[in-house]
């Protein structure tokens, strides 16, 4: 446990300033801002009611996350594990790293728990950006229906179950990128999954196997499959933790 601490706190000082810290405020401020944009210029009709304001409330903040969970989420942990990894990567810091008093095994954990560290950031920005997009709506389009308190206890626990849902994505993720050395490789490996869960999230048959497309199940239905998907998210990324582990340990030493 204390050589993970050191470790977690040598990759916490690499971070600052990095623009992989930074995502965690762009990514989710980009999804909100891009989808008040479209409210604003959005058409509506005179002769359409006034929603109840829980009900305008609602209906942004499930908008917001799908968006968030089914294209922004799958591509912000690709970079970000890509970046992490990209760290130690270029001029193969891998080697100095491993020359160090620690076990082998450390490194890749502590990878893991930044880029599981950096998802909870991101969320949590998330969280804090959704009311704002709601006043500004508010303000300029009063028709929307907006007004009260933010619905925290939702947006508290819809983000919650969400990043837990993504955990199994950050286990391979973390393995891809520090497993080849290659940008390309970690990156276009993720934006293909991510294009492929486009497809297969919309499958009610195979949209909550499929772990790029695990978080947006939480807020397809009636959260129906929110139980399984979680679970598996989790068990899937300690197997996946515990397989990148090992793999990396005798990589390492041969």
């Amino acid at each position: 446990m204390i050589a993970l601490a050191r470790a977690l706190s040598a990759e916490a000082l690499k971070l600052r300033g990095t623009l992989a810290l930074w995502l965690c405020l762009v990514a989710p401020a980009v999804v909100v801002a891009l989808y008040t944009l479209q409210m604003l210029v959005a058409r509506i009709p005179a002769s359409r009611p006034i929603p109840a304001p829980e009900q305008a409330w609602l209906m942004f903040s499930q908008s917001v996350f799908a968006l968030w969970c089914f294209l922004m989420l799958p591509l912000f942990i690709t970079l970000e594990a890509a970046l992490l990894a990209g760290l130690e990567h270029s001029d193969r810091q891998w080697k100095h790293l491993l020359a160090l008093p620690l076990p082998r095994g450390v490194h890749y954990l502590a990878k893991l728990a930044a880029l599981a560290v950096l998802l909870a950031l991101a969320f949590v920005a998330l969280v804090a950006l959704v009311p704002v997009g709601m006043e500004l709506l508010a303000l300029a389009r009063p028709r929307f229906g907006i007004a009260g308190p933010p619905p925290w206890a939702y947006l508290l626990r819809t983000a919650g179950v969400c990043y837990l849902a993504s955990l199994l994505m950050v286990s391979l993720h973390t393995w891809l990128a520090v497993r080849w050395s290659s940008f390309t490789v970690a990156v276009s490996a993720g934006m293909s999954a991510t294009v492929m869960g486009f497809l297969i999230g919309q499958s009610e048959r195979y949209g909550h196997w499929y772990p790029w497309s695990m978080p947006v199940q939480v807020l397809a239905g009636k959260g129906q499959w929110t139980d399984f998907v979680v679970a598996a998210s989790i068990g899937g990324a300690l197997a996946a933790a515990w397989l990148g582990w090992f793999a990396f340990g005798r990589r390492d030493a041969a």
